[in-house]
C-alpha cells in the first residue's frame, strides 16, 4: 500500500509543481517572450510537453488518491469519521475539482490555442478560460494541500 501512497505523492508533486510553474513563471514571462519572439517556439516545443505531463499527472494523482483511500478503508476497515476523515474528504473534493478543471477546461482550450485553431475574440476567450481555470487551481491547491497535511497530523485543531 505504501507504493500507492508514494505514487500519489510523486504524481501530486509533478502536477502541483507544473501548476505553480504555469501560474508563477509562464504567465509572468509570456509578454517578454512575445516581445523577444520566443513565444511561438516555446508554445510549439515546450508547452505541449509540459501540458502532457500536467494533465496526466493530474489524472494519475486523482486515480492513485482514490485507490489509496479505498484500499486504506478496505484493508484497515476503519470508518472515515472524525476530523481527519472529514478533512481528507474536503481535500479529495478539491483535488477532483482541480483535475476536472485540467481535463475539461484548461486542456481543451490550450489544445485549440496551440493548434492555432482560434483567432480574435475566440482566441482571447480561450486564453482567458484556461488562465482562470489554472489560477483557480492554484488557489484551490492551498486548502487542498492543507487538508492533506491536516488529515495525517490530527486535523486543524490544536
Amino acid at each position: 500500500m505504501w507504493t500507492i501512497e508514494f505514487l500519489h505523492v510523486l504524481f501530486g508533486i509533478l502536477w502541483i509543481g507544473l501548476l505553480y510553474f504555469f501560474n508563477l513563471v509562464q504567465v509572468q514571462s509570456m509578454p517578454k517572450m512575445t516581445e523577444a519572439g520566443a513565444a511561438k517556439p516555446y508554445a510549439q516545443i515546450i508547452l505541449p510537453k509540459a501540458l502532457f505531463y500536467f494533465r496526466w499527472a493530474a489524472l494519475l494523482t486523482a486515480v492513485t488518491g482514490i485507490v489509496y483511500y479505498v484500499a486504506a478503508r478496505w484493508w484497515t476497515e476503519k470508518a472515515v469519521t472524525g476530523v481527519p476523515g472529514g478533512v481528507i474528504m474536503i481535500g479529495m473534493f478539491l483535488g477532483l475539482v482541480m483535475a476536472f478543471n485540467v481535463w475539461f477546461i484548461i486542456w481543451p482550450n490550450q489544445k485549440q490555442i496551440i493548434a492555432g485553431a482560434l483567432e480574435g475574440d475566440a482566441l482571447s476567450k480561450a486564453r482567458r478560460m484556461a488562465f482562470l481555470a489554472s489560477r483557480t487551481n492554484a488557489w484551490l491547491s492551498l486548502p487542498m494541500l492543507a487538508c492533506m497535511v491536516a488529515a495525517n497530523h490530527g486535523g486543524f485543531g490544536f
